[in-house]
């Protein structure tokens, strides 16, 4: 197989780009519900089967494997993706490094297992990180045929790599949970997903390593990999400070509670936002020379996202305590403050998480870097103070510095790169946060007037369904633009 012209191939033509992206965007949309509830399902029946400090204990090792991961690929599977052409020598080198970098990762957690254990005084941890540790060399094999699937666009056969491991790893959990395994039932979820997606991804792509390396291809990487890498690393600190400073300072059970708080809260948004930006980074990087064009799509895009994330978010806000009571059950209540403060910050940033595909597609990692050292110090320093009065400090860290000292910046930033202004992106987006205002006041107003005598799962359920009733009466009164939008999406899904 000629590699080097079957990757300059399958980069997209920018007057194919829109018929491709808004193929592949149906595709994983769909694919994405699927994955999203088979997630939805086996979390809740974890979380009904385990305790918090079950989920605690992995949440400690998860601090650090989370990190560990900003160096599994060295950056090269997202250089590979946007690299303008790629030859045989940029996967193989991509792909030697890789491995070299899984099995030095292994290695350390197998190392580092013992000093974890005595860092959190928690024995059981040594094995666990072990065990957990292995996951970074299964996935070194398999992250430039990832990242081949994803400059072909071929989204439809990633979703179902996707699908099929959830599925097998969900099992897996839950019947080992059934047998009374307890935080093993995590664990071994994770390596069996690892496992299955791994194998089945090998399977289904046709390139295959060659064992040569030239330094020269892997130098061409390494301009746009390195500042990547930099800006995920010193990023995944800044937002994982907190559950260091709550694992250390208040312990596994309150890990346990705000990690779950957090995970509900960005359900919607890493379920939509993660799906559009596989698609989205390969596509504007295949017409990152017309900064205009960038500017149209990622509007558009970031208008669609809005009008899907900001009323679940808000939604989530007013009926967290039924919510949260009814999917984990009664021992979660303690989350329900945590997760209706952390809904506040959960508004704006499925649009917010979106400003990297700016920096990516451009090849601006550098500049990438230098904001994510700026705006991790903000958090960092913050999660500082609030651990001072606990989770709710924490929680309420967050929101004061995501949106009092970053938002501005986060946005105007990346915004200018495409002649983008602060102004014009909140524009874009207000008709949205608008209707969803209206539509969280229209739930509490309507959830006062329900019958106190009501079983908490009917409430919810009725608080659900007028939310949805209310909001899609709003964006169809005030006829949003990202609505009209919606509408010619199905009719041409339909022509």
């Amino acid at each position: 197989m000629d590699v080097h012209s079957s990757c300059s191939q399958v980069h997209i033509r920018p007057d194919t780009l829109y018929g491709k992206t808004l193929s592949a965007l149906k595709w994983s949309g769909l694919a994405q519900l699927a994955r999203q509830l088979l997630q939805f399902i086996v979390s809740v029946i974890l979380a009904r089967l385990l305790s918090p400090t079950d989920f605690g204990l992995i949440g400690m090792i998860v601090i650090f494997t989370g990190f560990a991961r900003q160096f599994q690929d060295l950056g090269f599977g997202a250089a590979l993706i946007q690299r303008g052409d790629v030859s045989d020598d940029h996967l193989n080198a991509a792909f030697l490094l890789n491995i070299f970098s899984g099995v030095l990762l292994t290695g350390v957690f197998m190392f580092i297992s013992g000093a974890l254990s005595r860092f959190y005084n928690e024995p059981i941890l040594k094995m666990l990180t072990m065990v957990v540790g292995t996951n970074f060399v299964i996935v070194s094999f398999t992250i430039v045929q990832n990242a081949l699937l994803q400059r072909k666009m071929d989204f439809q056969r990633i979703a179902k790599i996707e699908i099929v491991s959830i599925l097998v790893s969900g099992i897996t959990g839950i019947v080992m949970a059934l047998l009374g395994l307890g935080v093993w039932s995590l664990a071994g979820q994770s390596v069996v997903f690892t496992m299955v997606s791994s194998s089945l991804t090998w399977r289904y792509t046709p390139w295959k390593v060659h064992l040569s390396f030239n330094m020269n291809a892997a130098t061409e990487l390494s301009h746009f990999a390195l500042n990547l890498m930099g800006f995920n690393i010193f990023n995944y600190w800044a937002r994982n400070a907190d559950n260091f400073l709550i694992a250390k300072i208040l312990g596994a059970p309150s890990l346990g509670i705000y990690s779950r708080a957090y995970t509900l809260m960005m359900i919607p948004i890493t379920q939509l936002t993660g799906f559009v930006s596989q698609v989205m980074f390969p596509a504007l990087s295949s017409i990152q020379n017309d900064r205009e064009r960038i500017r149209r799509v990622y509007l558009r895009v970031t208008r669609l996202i809005a009008v899907v994330t900001c009323p679940i978010v808000m939604l989530l806000f007013v009926v967290a305590e039924s919510f949260v009571h009814v999917i984990y059950g009664e021992k979660w209540g303690d989350a329900v403050p945590i997760f209706r403060i952390l809904c506040i910050t959960g508004i704006l940033q499925g649009v917010g998480s979106t400003v990297g595909w700016i920096y990516t597609a451009l090849g601006r990692t550098n500049l990438m870097l230098k904001w994510g050292i700026f705006s991790g110090t903000v958090y960092i320093l913050s999660f500082c103070v609030g651990i001072r009065w606990g989770l709710l400090g924490i929680a309420t860290a967050y929101v004061v510095s995501g949106y009092m000292i970053l938002w501005y910046p986060s946005w105007e930033i990346p915004g200018r790169l495409i002649n983008l202004s602060f102004v014009d992106m909140f524009k874009n987006v207000a008709g949205s946060l608008f209707c969803s205002l209206l539509m969280s006041f229209g739930i509490w107003l309507f959830s006062t007037m329900l019958p106190h005598a009501l079983p908490e799962w009917l409430r919810l359920l009725i608080q659900i369904l007028s939310g949805i009733s209310i909001y899609i009466a709003l964006i169809n009164m005030f006829n949003l633009k990202a609505y009209q939008e919606i509408k010619s999406l199905r009719t041409s899904t339909h022509a």
